[in-house]
């Protein structure tokens, strides 16, 4: 292999790869980025054998071949090179050699041979969206997923079809997060896929601030995206994702529409005298125009925060997470929040005001 390309794509490419190119000291080789020519291109490649990613640079080729090299050690220094520089690569010895106007170094490779081949796409159950979308959806919800490997349907991303609309949906038992994009979608060939959401976020970050139209391809086993310069495919969980519709309260005792600049100043500030597990309290009087936000430390000492807004139905009163609140407020468009209550102590719905396509649900916290 001997080539030429600018060291900000090729730093750029590099940085997103060995995010995958993690150390397996059972397999050495998964820690490597393997660097292929492709035509006018160089084809850079990496694998934890849960996570596949290839993104294409543009280059000069003058001689083909390949490379697998340590992506740590790669990525550290092309990070300490200038911007601007163009680079150049050759196979010597079957290590790469690199050299830039001021600078000539050699890296120790891999086997080439060694390194797994990634799963080439499968199925032909396929649609297309917005790389903005798919990263936006994921983002949406995946505060929302469960960290525990113990239930490996919660600690995922649901992302489904319904007609002409495209669904993501995450939940950890405490909080469920549900985002939805009017999407044209094959009648024939509905969308159900569970994503890990470690394989979900970094989704978001390959994708992030693309504005390609992406390909997605899927199977009962993966999911396989493709847009011109970059592949990537990922297993997907087996199994059922809850019936989470069950759980969404089908009546509402009151409602509430407040600022929601107001509303986030007022809960972190009762966040601040709140116990370890961040509760917090909320009242609405519609009777008294009150909507209240309270919460109280026998150590730090309490506070109590009125808002102004529209509030209609009964009395309610209700100990949430002032965590699992903030977590949510990001993505509700709009200036205002709109609350639905069923009642004391039973789990709440947000969304923004005259907005369908975000819901958020909180369960209540035992006093």
């Amino acid at each position: 292999m001997k080539a030429q390309c600018t060291r900000d794509k090729l730093k750029n490419a590099v940085m997103s790869l060995e995010r995958v190119a993690v150390k397996n000291p059972s397999l050495p080789i998964l820690q490597s980025i393997l660097i292929e020519t492709k035509d006018n291109s160089l084809v850079l490649k990496a694998t934890n054998l849960d996570v596949g990613l290839e993104i294409k640079i543009p280059a000069k080729v003058e001689r083909h071949g390949s490379v697998a090299l340590p992506g740590g050690l790669f990525g550290s220094f092309l990070s300490g090179l200038s911007n601007d520089e163009t680079i150049k690569l050759d196979i010597i010895n079957n290590n790469l050699s690199i050299s830039t106007k001021m600078n000539s170094t050699v890296i120790k490779s891999y086997m080439v041979e060694d390194f797994p081949i990634i799963p080439k796409i499968e199925g032909d159950s396929q649609f297309s969206l917005e790389a903005e979308k798919l990263v936006y959806g994921i983002k949406s919800v995946g505060y929302s997923a469960s960290l525990s490997d113990m239930k490996p349907e919660i600690s995922s991303i649901y992302l489904y079809s319904d007609q002409d609309e495209l669904i993501f949906v995450s939940t950890d038992s405490f909080r469920l997060a549900e985002k939805k994009f009017n999407v044209k979608h094959p009648s024939d060939n509905p969308v159900s896929l569970i994503l890990p959401y470690k394989n979900a976020i970094e989704i978001t970050r390959v994708f992030e601030g693309s504005t390609d139209i992406l390909d997605i391809y899927f199977n009962k086993n993966k999911i396989f995206i493709v847009s011109p310069t970059v592949y990537f495919t990922s297993r997907v969980v087996s199994g059922t994702f809850p019936d989470y519709k069950q759980i969404l309260p089908k009546d509402k005792k009151s409602e509430a529409i407040v600022l929601k600049r107001d509303l986030i100043d007022s809960i972190k500030i009762s966040n601040i005298f709140s116990d370890k597990f961040n509760q917090i309290s909320l009242k609405i009087v519609p009777s008294d125009k009150l909507f209240e936000i309270s919460s109280k430390n026998q150590d730090r000492g309490e506070s109590s925060t009125r808002l102004l807004g529209t509030i209609e139905g009964e009395d309610v009163s209700v100990n949430l997470n002032a965590k699992y609140l903030l977590d949510c407020i990001s993505y509700i468009e709009g200036d205002s929040v709109y609350m639905i209550f069923n009642g004391n102590n039973k789990p709440i719905i947000i969304r923004g005001v005259g907005d369908k396509s975000f819901l958020y649900l909180v369960m209540p916290m035992n006093n």
